[in-house]
């Protein structure tokens, strides 16, 4: 059973919901999107020219093919449909609502990259805080070399769930086509880096910071402070720390689909959040719209692990008082089963 109101405070939205039995994330969902709306939503620049996408919970397969002309339309959906995911497209179409790809004509796409912090080792389904951040360098490191070899800026933002995009608007990237979003990539990565560095196969290089290519990050990521002699098996060992962890497949798709900011992520339950600083990215509970706490069966083993500032373990069949905003997540992940409480949701 659930007891709804709502109120405003402090310039802030609020809507209560108690729990009785179980939790409904959709209902939940519905409060935030209700409230988010009221507020006044994030649309993407040329919105009219972008498609965009939802995964609703009624259904796996994703509603596609559909277009906005105004943040007030897009606020409806929203507020109507209360979806697990919301995503806009990268690419500028002539017709972005046209039902196949053939038909929407497409006028360029921004450069994307994705950053899961699966790929890093010790990193999960359920990422730690420690893991978290391990993610935003890698999107801080991503930025630098975006600004210092290319020469354009990147947006980052936290994905909802365990991952960061970054994303590029510039005249030149909208033009580019998969072969050189793809050579990128390689390049980010530091994929096939060995010809730049070494390419006379030396057993020792001479490196310097202010090196161009990829020999600068292997450089810095050594210490460095100067021009210095270095042997082939520690440039390699470099290699793999400089080289950005990025999904190669996303980066090279011009028709992919990017997060709005501040909707909800249905994985976790957290908020698709910008980031100007990643270097600063600490994970803390300001990350949910889900405030107060609720009771929760364990599902499953979890290890103590630090998630949005708090610290949380548990055996199978254990009971627990979590914050909110922890026990929505890991209810969404099927972590945990709530039984009770009351979730303030705060917009």
């Amino acid at each position: 059973m659930y007891r709804r109101g709502s109120s405003k405070r402090g310039g802030r939205l609020e809507a209560e919901v108690e729990l009785e039995g179980g939790l409904d994330l959709k209902l939940l969902f519905s409060r935030y999107y209700s409230l988010y709306s009221r507020k006044g939503v994030w649309a993407p620049p040329e919105m009219a020219r972008r498609e965009f996408a939802f995964q609703l919970f009624e259904r796996e397969a994703y509603t596609r093919h559909i277009s906005f002309s105004t943040p007030e339309e897009l606020a409806n959906y929203l507020a109507s449909k209360a979806p697990r995911h919301a995503y806009y497209s990268i690419a500028l179409y002539e017709v972005p609502d046209a039902p196949e790809m053939e038909g929407k004509g497409w006028l360029g796409s921004l450069l994307m990259f994705d950053i899961d912090v699966d790929s890093i080792e010790g990193c999960g389904e359920i990422a730690s805080d420690d893991c978290m951040v391990k993610g935003a360098m890698e999107a801080e490191k991503l930025l630098m070399v975006l600004r210092r070899d290319f020469g354009v800026e990147g947006s980052v933002y936290f994905t909802g769930n365990r991952g960061f995009h970054v994303l590029v608007d510039c005249g030149w990237c909208l033009e580019l086509g998969r072969e050189e979003r793809r050579e990128i990539a390689r390049y980010v990565a530091l994929e096939g880096f060995e010809g730049s560095v070494f390419p006379q196969r030396s057993r020792r290089v001479v490196l310097s910071p202010r090196d161009p290519g990829p020999r600068w990050r292997i450089a810095e990521v050594l210490g460095l402070e100067g021009e210095s002699v270095v042997g082939i098996e520690d440039v390699i060992a470099a290699a793999g720390e400089a080289g950005v962890r990025i999904d190669m497949q996303v980066t090279q798709d011009i028709s992919r689909l990017a997060r709005l900011l501040y909707t909800l992520n249905g994985k976790a339950g957290l908020l698709v959040t910008p980031l100007e600083e990643p270097s600063r990215f600490t994970p803390d509970p300001s990350l949910s719209p889900f405030k107060g706490e609720v009771e929760v069966v364990f599902e499953a083993d979890l290890e103590e692990t630090r998630i949005l500032g708090w610290s949380v373990g548990g055996k199978r069949g254990e009971e627990a008082t979590l914050p909110a905003e922890v026990g929505v997540m890991l209810a969404a992940k099927g972590v945990v089963r709530v039984v009770g409480g009351v979730v303030r949701v705060v917009v």
